[in-house]
């Protein structure tokens, strides 16, 4: 057997992810918040770039010309930089200027804090407690409860102390009421007691028939409980007014505000489409910057990296316009499939994947799916995220529809026709199927059931016992 080396020339293709390519994708999943960050970052990152619409020092001799030219010979020779006028009436001005401005940036950099339900408690604490061993106590506890306000019992157990009832009781009547119970019955039980101390029968529902209040099952505990149905539903509506879960009004989550990336209209039957991306930099290529590489005082090293900097830039420029012209692409796209919608709002959308707006654009699909990540739409029924819009098909058997009905269809008709239901005679399931038929929508039964839970609408029976409190 002979051996060697031999050197062969083999061509083959494979796709290199260079770094401009990988920004463009990147992007492409940003939101405008996200875009803004980051062009903010390339900013101070590479001295080739400008933003075009930040105010610049000639700005500062353009209006002294204008000044001039208008016949202003006030003498003002203040600069740019911000020295202090020598004039004492301007230096007044500009010391309330001053003042001004440092009223505005305390009030912008103030914080401000949502006091936390232990913040809350231990505050009540202090002034309740007879000494200091006695708030220890207090605090063990209070740092022992949950979001909702509870406390488990297996905590309280590992705790030995004389007055260990009479606290957990004191906290019970801190404000939130019933906080530190062991659970939902136990704390609308404590505020049962502490806001109506002389219902004895609205104690006793909470007591010994907390499952069939939870199961709105009031003709159980008016047999149960001997009393007419009617003041059982009294009580109930009694019952409404307790808050279950007393802690989570101290520890819910800050409100996170949705700024839409896409504006669309429809204006007398035009499809209007707006990047709102208005208020995003104006990014140019350095003019300073492209004149110094060309300077003959520049060493190699300084001309390289403006170079490789130069790049980077008009590759961010590239990819901040391709991403406006992609995303345009597949909005319009996705509204032309969802004009019903524009039209007569939600309930309306159409059988809609990506597969279809992929190959109407002439993109990839993993390119929609990037287009519709963090994505919001503003329309005229409101704003929703991107992804709204494409719907699940449901098969449909009826002979007098010949297209496939959406998701989105189905629940609109299914909220419509439970919407208009005899409140005394709610629609059961099955004959939610047969209504559905009649507007030419076959499904079944479980498939109702499931939106009904997917829309939180409850059964039947539970929305007549529903309607019956309310009346």
């Amino acid at each position: 057997m002979k051996s060697g080396l031999n050197i062969n020339i083999k061509q083959t293709q494979k796709l290199v992810m260079t770094q401009s390519l990988r920004q463009s994708i990147e992007m492409l999943q940003m939101s405008t918040i996200e875009l803004s960050e980051l062009i903010s970052q390339e900013f101070l990152e590479n001295p080739m770039l400008e933003d075009v619409s930040a105010p610049r020092s000639e700005d500062y001799l353009e209006d002294m010309v204008n000044r001039n030219l208008s016949g202003d010979e006030s003498d003002n020779t203040s600069s740019p930089e911000g020295d202090v006028p020598e004039n004492s009436y301007d230096a007044d001005i500009t010391k309330n200027y001053d003042e001004d401005d440092k009223n505005r940036l305390f009030l912008e950099n103030a914080v401000t804090t949502r006091e936390s339900l232990m913040d809350h408690l231990l505050w009540q604490a202090r002034m309740t407690a007879a000494d200091n061993d006695e708030l220890e106590l207090y605090e063990e506890i209070i740092t022992l409860l949950d979001d909702n306000g509870f406390i488990k019992y297996g905590d309280l157990a590992g705790i030995q102390h004389e007055k260990l009832n009479l606290v957990v009781q004191s906290i019970n009547h801190f404000d939130p009421v019933g906080c530190a119970a062991h659970g939902v019955r136990e704390s609308l039980l404590v505020q049962g007691e502490y806001f109506f101390p002389d219902d004895t029968i609205l104690h006793k529902m909470i007591s010994e028939h907390f499952s069939d209040i939870e199961k709105l099952d009031y003709n159980n505990i008016s047999k149960a409980m001997e009393l007419p149905l009617n003041t059982i539903i009294e009580k109930s509506r009694i019952l409404q007014n307790l808050n279950p879960f007393p802690g989570r009004s101290f520890s819910g989550s800050d409100i996170k505000y949705v700024i839409p990336d896409i504006d669309v209209k429809l204006l007398d039957g035009e499809i209007i489409i707006t990047l709102n991306d208005d208020w995003l930099p104006n990014i140019s290529l350095s003019g300073y910057y492209m004149n110094m590489m060309n300077n003959k005082s520049v060493t190699r090293e300084q001309r390289d990296y403006f170079s490789s900097k130069l790049q980077s830039a008009k590759a961010l420029i590239k990819n901040i316009e391709g991403r406006r012209e992609t995303i345009i692409k597949v909005v319009s796209s996705v509204m032309k499939h969802q004009r019903e919608f524009l039209e007569k709002g939600p309930g309306n959308l159409k059988y809609l994947t990506h597969h279809d707006v992929a190959s109407e654009v002439e993109v990839h699909e993993s390119t929609v799916s990037r287009v519709c990540s963090s994505k919001y739409v503003q329309t005229s029924w409101g704003t929703f995220e991107l992804k709204y819009f494409f719907v699940s098909r449901l098969k449909n058997s009826g002979e007098d529809v010949d297209e496939d009905q959406s998701s989105d269809r189905v629940k609109g008709l299914l909220q419509s026709v439970i919407a208009g239901e005899d409140p005394e005679k709610p629609y059961s399931d099955e004959e939610l199927v047969i209504l559905l038929k009649e507007k030419g929508v076959t499904v079944a039964r479980r498939t109702v059931a499931k939106y009904r839970d997917v829309l939180n609408i409850p059964s039947s029976s539970k929305r007549k016992k529903i309607n019956m409190i309310k009346s």
